[in-house]
């Protein structure tokens, strides 16, 4: 671990979106590389590159839409010293006819999920912008009531020469469970008439700018690195030889990206949406080319 310089791979994997229109700017985001069968992908939220409200498909900028976006990438400035720099990334085909990200097969633009296909720059230092699920291939418990920390840029705040911060939470609801949203309160089970999202819930003061932050989990303490949910035993007989079990360690595991917060005034900020690994994994295997946001 340098002194003198980033301390956790995990800053390392996001960058910062700037969505415009012809006439500019319009918002602010967070994106990261993913690989998937030996394909990248730059995910962020559906929301990011349609300039809609994914559940109600209502604009979220009166009067203005992306028509594509920059991605501050890092970038060498000489052979020591790097900064991020815009750099121009296409969401349409070249009349903006058709969109040139993924969405997910099943529920489209109501999962906030995007997968654009895109290479990881290799002009610059090839130690930014890893895969998010290639930082670390050990598995961890994920738990309700787990930390969790999210990676982005809140309010486009950055430190250094534009890397993250991190914002810290709680998973708050069991992370197997899918999510009912938009039902009501139901006699039998738990809600009905809403759809089912892959994801699940955080507790986490996020801020704007953060939307399609990758989302590590952590976990300190004992565990089975080949089976996280398994028991361990410290009184079996082979236990101090085994190597697969961790001892005392803290670990972190990719577990989705962020997206909403519940209710939306950020004022009142408590809930948000981690969109799981497999919602992710069924952008990128079924590759379904999104739906124009603004043709009927």
């Amino acid at each position: 671990m340098p002194e003198f310089g980033i301390r956790s791979p995990f800053t390392q994997c996001p960058m910062q979106l700037l969505m415009e229109d012809d006439a500019g700017l319009i918002s602010t985001g967070t994106g990261f590389f993913y690989e998937r069968n030996d394909n990248s992908y730059l995910i962020t939220n559906w929301h990011n590159v349609s300039g809609k409200d994914s559940t109600t498909g209502a604009p979220l900028t009166a009067g203005r839409v992306p028509t594509h976006l920059k991605a501050k990438f890092i970038t060498y400035i000489d052979e020591r010293r790097f900064t991020a720099v815009a750099a121009d990334v296409l969401l349409y085909n070249e009349d903006r006819s058709a969109p040139l990200w993924f969405e997910h097969p099943q529920l489209g633009s109501r999962c906030d999920v995007v997968a654009l296909p895109l290479a990881r720059p290799v002009e610059g230092p090839p130690q930014f912008h890893h895969f998010a699920n290639r930082i670390t291939r050990i598995r961890i418990p994920v738990r309700p009531g787990g930390p969790v920390f999210i990676v982005g840029f809140p309010h486009n705040l950055a430190v250094g020469f534009g890397i993250p911060l991190w914002k810290s939470g709680f998973i708050a609801s069991e992370p197997h469970f899918d999510i009912t949203w938009g039902g009501r309160v139901a006699y039998l089970a738990g809600m009905e008439g809403g759809i089912t999202i892959p994801a699940f819930f955080l507790d986490a003061l996020t801020r704007q700018g953060m939307s399609g932050s990758p989302v590590f989990a952590s976990y300190t303490g004992n565990w089975d690195m080949t089976d996280p949910y398994r028991d361990v035993d410290p009184s079996a007989p082979d236990f101090h030889q085994r190597d697969d079990i961790a001892l005392g360690e803290n670990r972190m595991e990719f577990v989705g990206v962020y997206s909403g917060r519940v209710p939306s005034n950020e004022g009142e900020a408590a809930l948000g949406l981690c969109w799981k690994v497999s919602a992710i994994d069924a952008i990128c295997d079924h590759r379904v080319v999104g739906r124009h946001p603004h043709f009927v």
